[in-house]
């Protein structure tokens, strides 16, 4: 690799240059999380994307990546999250939290009838979610009366604390898989969701927020493998062209304390996959 190409790793950029990199955002209750993404746009002058949304009544960990390292979202989506929330138990709501109509009384669990609430489940997707059914938003149908019979999900609940147990209030500390709604876990519990706050997405937590902070590209890999390139071999990737390694699965190629990629190694060679430099 020629000395240029070697500083060009070094990620050295002028002064003027959009940010690009990972920022841990703590969102309060009330706006969207796209409401932040936009703010992230404006102050940082860089496209900005999310890993992962909260609902409007939601608080806690938001990670928006900006500038090329968007395009690192793909590797954060599916980490495990960890929630704080109080549920009210024996009434059942329109949308699963505060927001909604009270639809149900129901007869509340007991404390073990909760705590036996950990592994895998299948529970149906709140009526009031973004995923689509038939085409359209599943909120905007339940906006307008319409009702559909929501898909099931199948999650997995890692761990289940009970913090406080005053009910027909309970608190819970959630540890789950992506892709988990834990309003579906309220239901499921014959209640809703009072508050929801998200104190962790895999490694990053609630505790390391700061909106005027952009972390490296470098730490939106901090889940994954790492393996320290020659410039050689920073020179190939760079190139498109896959070297010899006997990592598989994803893996975070770095040059120098750098990102230069993510490659996907199937045990003999590694093929990058998303080049950032």
């Amino acid at each position: 690799m020629h000395r240029n190409e070697a500083r060009a790793m070094g990620d050295k950029t002028c002064a003027s240059a959009p940010p690009s990199g990972l920022l841990l955002l703590e969102k309060p209750p009330g706006p969207s999380s796209f409401a932040l993404v936009r703010d992230a746009r404006r102050r940082f002058g860089a496209k900005a994307g999310h890993a992962g949304t909260l609902d409007p009544f939601a608080s806690g960990l938001l990670l928006v990546v900006l500038g090329r390292a968007t395009r690192l979202a793909r590797y954060l989506v599916g980490l495990d999250k960890r929630y704080l929330t109080e549920v009210r138990l024996g009434v059942r709501t329109s949308t699963g939290d505060p927001e909604g109509e009270p639809v149900e009384e129901t007869d509340p669990p007991g404390r073990a009838d909760v705590e036996a609430l950990v592994g895998e489940i299948e529970l149906p997707v709140p009526r009031a979610s973004a995923i689509k059914v038939g085409g359209e938003r599943a909120y905007r149908l339940h906006r307008r009366g319409v009702a559909v019979e929501m898909p099931l999900r199948r999650s997995t609940i890692h761990g289940l604390e009970i913090i406080r147990w005053e009910p027909p209030t309970v608190v819970v500390d959630l540890h789950v898989s992506s892709g988990t709604y834990v309003r579906a876990i309220a239901e499921a519990l014959g209640g809703h969701c009072r508050t929801l706050r998200r104190t962790a997405v895999g490694p990053y937590l609630l505790d390391e927020a700061d909106p005027d902070r952009v972390l490296p590209p470098i730490e939106a890999t901090r889940h994954l493998p790492r393996r320290e390139l020659t410039t050689a071999e920073g020179g190939a990737i760079v190139a498109g062209r896959a070297i010899p390694g006997s990592e598989a699965g994803e893996v975070a190629l770095v040059h120098r304390t750098v990102l230069v990629a993510v490659a996907r190694g199937d045990g003999r060679r590694l093929r990058p996959e998303t080049v950032l430099v």
